[in-house]
């Protein structure tokens, strides 16, 4: 995974909180795991269609072929009738980190739904928003 220096400090922040740890240990030891593994960049150098925190994107499913836009958020920050998505969440986790073109999945009512990132629409860091 890669993510930004910024992203992975105030990820980690969050992630030492006792009470995410407590009401969300399966999703914060998911979480601390892929951070544990991360390749960081600073946010002036990681690539324009990464998908990092505040990214919003466009996504394809495989097999139903709708399509969908979503950011992914800080837990504070999320709404899902505006498809703010938490980073906190299945959807959140599989898409950090990843890029333009990449396949994603997770938990789905139906089973396990696959995804296409299509389009990384907005990015922070592309548009020189270092500070949201």
């Amino acid at each position: 995974m890669k993510i930004t220096v910024n992203d992975y400090q105030r990820l980690m922040g969050f992630v030492e909180l006792a009470s995410f740890k407590t009401k969300m240990p399966d999703v914060t030891n998911k979480l601390m795991a892929r951070l544990d593994s991360a390749k960081l960049f600073p946010q002036n150098e990681i690539a324009k269609n990464v998908i990092t925190m505040n990214s919003r994107v466009r996504l394809k499913d495989v097999d139903t072929k709708r399509v969908a836009e979503i950011t992914i958020t800080y837990p504070q920050d999320t709404d899902a009738r505006a498809r703010r998505v938490s980073v906190f969440s299945e959807i959140g986790l599989a898409l950090l980190g990843q890029k333009e073109n990449d396949i994603v999945s997770w938990r789905i009512p139906s089973g396990i739904g696959r995804f296409q990132i299509e389009k990384v629409i907005y990015q922070p860091e592309a548009s020189g928003d270092y500070f949201l």
